[in-house]
């Protein structure tokens, strides 16, 4: 049995921009014990701020707001010493986030995972998904719009239902997960006590059970992965879940707001189409001559396809929109005229067999017998869908949360990873790799892509599993259709690393610009007794509280902008080169308003 390999990871709460102090405790946590770490995981509250814009749109209030020192790392003034993953938080710079939503390097060695993705690294597959949970936007698409006024700045940090159905579809087994967002319940797995303790506030919340994400403990329900990391709350905690213990028992329908709204009933064709209820008719009508050959037929179209201000009055309706990836059928005018003669046959069949005398009727003892009858059956339940299970038996989920980067705080850890088998021999280099399986998730799952504020249901074709926390899931026959392609288009040849392919598109502050910097947009009092503000959790004089600022200021950092105003979203050819590798379209709003 080949040996296995342990991987040093560092793992990192809320950053806050303070990307300079972080990578300069790692380096004193590298010199003290002797050892290289190969990774930096970062859970949130990142902050990728590269200029007034970002700063405009990232969710916080505007007392807080200072430009940071990512831009430096953006423009290349400093260098990543490791490289370093990171998902999103609640407080980020949400425009620059929507311009990689299928994740890429936001610097050179810097790599942000999207609103969901699983990536490898080192033998590892590390799955992510970036944003906080609110019921309130849960089941909507992706509306907001440039320039992300009002609440819309905040809304895309809200984790959406289509990225949890989108993780929920993974098949093998996950070494580590990343949220930003605890998974619901999951203190209960872990001295609550002690966590108590430290914060006496989160009592109300556990006593009701409403600590954390529901999206997130349905995901630790479903993959189980070796590890959870997370942060958000702001202090350290641990637990551990056991392969046998139950994290989440409500199902997709359990998580707010399913658990209070329905799916729409199907729509009636034959009432919509004001036509005949019998199959030729029905037939006809939809598929017969001078129809548009793309059309859709409603009766086999998605809930989430249906515009809200389609009615059901409306005696047609087109969808324009292609065919369903799955459907190997195409109804031509040649296979009605095969219909029209079957039917011919039937009929003629079902005369002459009237006509026939009583004797030549099969008796009863001449139907199927009972082993023909239950070899049918048998191969009925073969056809049954089946689903993958990522989970490994007996495997446990170590859960690690940590607080945000402060002195004398739990900010960082180093966590020591066992890869499975001979890694090395396959990928003598340590960088992050594309994960075929992730990949023709994408694929089965794009063209359902919610992009109104309607609610996103499950396709038709996803089937909820049967057992005691239902959720929804492709059948492995339609993933293994989207993998079987990925195998054969991206990786042919074997591994595929993702591509250093960053490039700068944003304009970015003059060198030498403070951190504290907030071009007029917070409105301070800069007095002696007032250096450092105070936000939820913090300490006055240089404290910062949950997401506030408190860093030492001067009248110098409400210089205001000097240039024209950067764009809030600018095209990235990093995700113009994945779509395109995977024969997708970049769907989301592109508007450089």
């Amino acid at each position: 049995m080949p040996p296995k390999r342990t991987l040093r990871i560092a793992i990192e709460g809320c950053c806050h921009g303070m990307l300079d102090d972080i990578y300069s405790q790692l380096a004193i946590r590298q010199q003290q014990t002797g050892q290289k770490i190969d990774l930096l995981i970062i859970c949130g509250d990142f902050q990728a701020i590269r200029n007034i814009t970002d700063l405009k749109c990232m969710s916080c209030p505007d007392k807080y707001k200072q430009v940071g020192g990512f831009y430096r790392y953006y423009t290349g003034e400093r260098q990543a010493p490791i490289l370093t993953m990171f998902v999103g938080g609640n407080h980020e710079a949400g425009n620059h986030m929507r311009e990689l939503y299928y994740g890429g390097w936001v610097a050179p060695k810097i790599f942000y995972m999207g609103g969901s993705s699983v990536v490898r690294f080192g033998g590892l597959r590390i799955g992510g998904i970036s944003g906080i949970f609110k019921d309130f936007d849960f089941a909507k698409g992706y509306y907001e719009q440039p320039p992300f006024r009002g609440s819309s700045r905040s809304s895309m940090h809200h984790v959406r239902s289509f990225e949890v159905f989108k993780m929920l579809q993974t098949r093998t087994p996950l070494d580590i997960v990343i949220s930003h967002d605890w998974p619901r319940r999951i203190e209960r797995f872990g001295d609550t006590a002690k966590l108590l303790s430290k914060k006496p506030f989160f009592k109300d919340e556990i006593n009701k059970s409403e600590l954390g994400s529901p999206a997130n403990a349905l995901l630790v329900e479903r993959l189980r992965p070796k590890w959870w990391f997370s942060a958000h709350l702001h202090v350290r905690f641990t637990a551990n879940v056991g392969s046998l213990e139950t994290v989440y028992d409500k199902g997709w329908n359990g998580v707010p707001p399913y658990n209070t709204i329905e799916k729409p009933e199907p729509i009636d064709a034959a009432k919509m189409l004001n036509t005949n209820t019998s199959t030729s008719n029905k037939v006809t009508s939809r598929t017969g001559a001078g129809t548009n050959k793309d059309e859709i037929a409603i009766d086999s179209a998605s809930d989430s396809e249906l515009s809200d201000t389609q009615s059901a009055n409306t005696t047609r309706l087109s969808l324009n929109l292609p065919p369903p990836k799955h459907s190997n059928i195409a109804v031509t005018e040649e296979l009605l005229n095969l219909e029209s003669e079957h039917e011919e046959e039937k009929h003629d069949a079902v005369v002459q067999q009237q006509s026939e005398p009583e004797e030549n009727i099969p008796s009863f003892a001449e139907n199927p017998s009972a082993d023909e009858l239950a070899k049918e059956t048998a191969n009925v339940l073969a056809e049954e869908p089946t689903f993958s299970d990522p989970r490994v038996p007996g495997r446990s989920t170590r859960f690690l949360a940590l607080d945000k980067c402060l002195p004398r705080r739990q900010f960082m850890e180093v966590v020591d990873v066992e890869v499975d088998g001979d890694y090395d021999s396959i990928v003598p280099h340590l960088q992050l790799e594309y994960d075929p399986e992730w990949l023709a998730i994408l694929r089965l799952c794009q063209q359902y892509m919610p992009l109104d504020e309607a609610p996103f249901f499950p396709p038709e074709n996803a089937v909820f599993t049967e057992d005691t926390s239902p959720i929804p899931l492709f059948p492995d026959a339609h993933f293994n259709q989207e993998l079987e392609w990925v195998n054969r288009n991206v990786f042919a040849d074997g591994p595929v690393f993702i591509p250093p392919n960053f490039v700068r598109m944003a304009p970015t502050p003059p060198p030498g610009t403070p951190d504290s910097a907030h071009f007029g947009l917070a409105s301070r009092d800069y007095g002696p007794s007032n250096r450092g503000n105070r936000g939820r959790g913090g300490r006055a004089g240089g404290g910062r509280g949950r997401g506030g600022y408190g860093r030492g200021e001067s009248r110098n950092d409400s210089q205001p902008w000097d240039g024209p105003l950067p764009y809030f979203l600018y095209p990235n050819p990093q995700t113009d080169d994945f779509c395109r590798m995977l024969g997708l379209q970049n769907i989301l709003p592109r508007r450089r308003t």
